[in-house]
């Protein structure tokens, strides 16, 4: 028996990265998942709309069919019990049909799993447009709430539930260049707290991960570079970055969501799990070499 077996769950930014390693991990354990991101042309259609600016954060590139088409993912899953519904996730009507879909299709909702995000070297604090910056809050902060606001009411109708959402150790560390993004992923550890405290009498846990270096497309394939780099480049890059001397993967994060997500945790809340092969806690990565 799997370990979400009978659960139903809802996974937002599903169709890649960290996003579709969990919609896979958790159809693998059981559970019957309806995940959301946009959809190929509807991705190209939000970038047009949001102007030459902030339209540079979403993909243009991702094709009909393609490894990170929501429709075609849902396919390969359809006898797992995989739903894709495209959406938006930093407007409440959008991420509602989500929501109303899970119930709707399978008799409620267990899990909530806020994992859409955009962002990450948007640039210095001084140089970073508005536009950027209220984008990557509007998906990666505004998301999460209207997640945890649309899910709430559900969850108490099952006796409780778990949230989990994708947060960065940008969230706890100074770097560089991610002002808007680091901003709104430590803006979801307060959330998480603040939900976890509303959410404890009705057995709703709200939880975080907080992941380091993983090779997902987000960094691979930016929407700000040219052409993709290459996912081995740059885990040839990465294997080199944290402690533990191997690049993040996507399963690595789903693995840790899935813990948060199941019974297992069951007396856990209000919590933010790390997963970066230790970078975080690293005083001076120079001193490695003398290690030991």
């Amino acid at each position: 028996m799997g370990r979400l077996e009978g659960k139903v769950a809802v996974v937002t930014g599903g169709s890649s990265g960290i996003g579709l390693a969990t919609v896979e991990r958790f159809v693998e354990e059981g559970a019957r998942v309806v995940f959301c991101d946009l959809a190929p042309e509807q991705g190209r259609a939000v970038a047009r709309e949001l102007g030459d600016t902030a339209g540079r954060l979403h993909h243009r590139r991702r094709a009909e069919g393609g490894a990170n088409d929501g429709y075609a993912i849902a396919r390969r899953l359809a006898n797992g019990g995989a739903v894709f519904v495209p959406a938006d996730v930093s407007k409440a009507d959008s991420l509602k049909a989500v929501i109303d879909t899970a119930v709707e299709r399978f008799g409620g909702l267990d899990i909530l799993v806020n994992n859409a995000g955009i962002g990450g070297g948007e640039t210095s604090v001084a140089d970073c447009p508005e536009a950027i910056f209220d984008r990557v809050v509007a998906v990666n902060l505004k998301g999460p709430f209207l997640g945890m606001k649309l899910a709430f009411p559900h969850l108490k109708k099952r006796g409780g539930g778990a949230i989990v959402t994708t947060s960065s150790i940008s969230a706890l560390m100074g770097m560089p260049g991610q002002g808007a993004y680091g901003a709104s992923k430590a803006g979801v550890l307060q959330l998480t707290r603040v939900a976890a405290q509303e959410g404890a009498p009705y057995f709703i846990r709200v939880n975080a991960v907080c992941p380091g270096g993983v090779v997902t497309p987000i960094i691979f394939d930016s929407p700000f570079l040219e052409e993709s780099m290459g996912e081995e480049a740059l885990a040839e890059r990465m294997n080199a970055a944290q402690p533990i001397p191997r690049a993040g993967r996507p399963k690595d994060m789903a693995n840790a969501i899935l813990f948060l997500a199941s019974d297992e945790a069951s007396f856990v809340t209000g919590q933010a799990l790390v997963v970066d092969g230790g970078l975080s806690t690293e005083f001076d990565s120079r001193l490695r070499a003398s290690a030991g």
